[in-house]
């Protein structure tokens, strides 16, 4: 099997279909698989998937599996990739879909033509489904080659648009942590260079009601895990660079934090990205102090213009 296509789903019945069929337009010349694990969604989405099975043309490229009771979306995530059989692994949401029909043929011709880089993603058009917003790109990295040095950047790729050898994976891969997504990104980057194609290849969805936007300091901070994990299988990662990036997202992606840990959290990143930039040149130096408190300073105020702190 050339790729496996893994599908995590949860309450999805208005966007499965659309999501299966856009993998169904592809014009890919080897073979694939859909792995699609439901994590016991309440509402029709089993219905829906069931019915394309049953009457779709590719229907038997599906590979159903529901959780009961639930595992979360991390855990939901990794048991979807532990059942692919693929040399590689394409990561689509439910709720999300494919919007180049060329996507799967392009990634896998990079990789495979490109033994050092172990993963490929492309930019994504963000659609906002409840908001107003003007859909936008999502990566701040059209077209780059990272290497592990730039995998601590902001906006990488959208998940739904990765694609990577199934090698990379990890039995240890940490469970108690929010973002796989980041985990997955930083993996890659132990084993190879990651590319990131510059054409929109996927619609990403965003919710005012997603995980994402309600997440708890609490809860982010159990993302420093991924840190000893990556250390482990990338030794020559800079620790200073991924603590710097962890107090980064913990500062910025807490929805609801203590005015007490957005200090805690704000000194981290500041102490550990003014090291990690360290210059005995007293003009970088002062222009990374300045950037880090003129970060700290926005990212405070939009927490107290959004009711963040409690």
């Amino acid at each position: 099997m050339d790729i496996s296509i893994c599908i995590t789903t949860y309450k999805h019945e208005k966007y499965i279909k659309e999501c299966l069929e856009s993998i169904f337009a592809q014009e890919f010349s080897g073979t694939y698989e859909i792995i699609v694990c439901n994590d016991n969604s309440p509402d029709d989405t089993e219905a829906v998937i069931d019915n394309i099975i049953s009457t779709h043309p590719n229907g038997d490229r599906i590979k159903y599996f529901k959780n009961v009771p639930n595992l979360g979306y991390v855990k939901n995530t990794l048991f979807s990739f532990s059942k692919a059989s693929g040399k590689y692994i394409a990561i689509l949401d439910g709720d999300d879909l494919w919007i180049n029909n060329s996507k799967l043929q392009k990634q896998f011709d990079f990789l495979e033509t490109h033994s050092d880089f172990s993963a490929v993603g492309t930019d994504s058009k963000v659609v906002y489904e409840d908001t107003p917003t003007p859909s936008h790109s999502f990566t701040d990295h059209p077209g780059d080659e990272l290497t592990k040095d730039d995998l601590t950047d902001l906006k990488i790729c959208q998940t739904s648009t990765f694609f990577f050898r199934k090698d990379i994976l990890k039995d240890d891969f940490p469970t108690d942590i929010i973002s796989a997504d980041r985990c997955l990104y930083l993996l890659a980057g132990c084993y190879g260079k990651v590319k990131i194609l510059p054409e929109q290849m996927s619609t990403y969805r965003q919710f005012s009601a997603s995980i994402s936007k309600n997440v708890t300091s609490e809860v982010m901070k159990r993302d420093f895990a991924i840190i000893p994990f990556i250390k482990k299988y990338g030794s020559d990662y800079s620790s200073l660079k991924l603590k710097s990036y962890f107090y980064y997202t913990l500062m910025t992606y807490s929805n609801v934090i203590s005015k007490f840990d957005f200090f805690k959290a704000s000194t981290g990143y500041f102490f550990y990205n003014v090291l990690s930039k360290f210059s005995f040149v007293p003009v970088k130096l002062y222009h990374t102090i300045k950037w880090s408190y003129r970060t700290i300073k926005q990212k405070y105020h939009i927490k107290k213009q959004n009711n963040s702190f409690v």
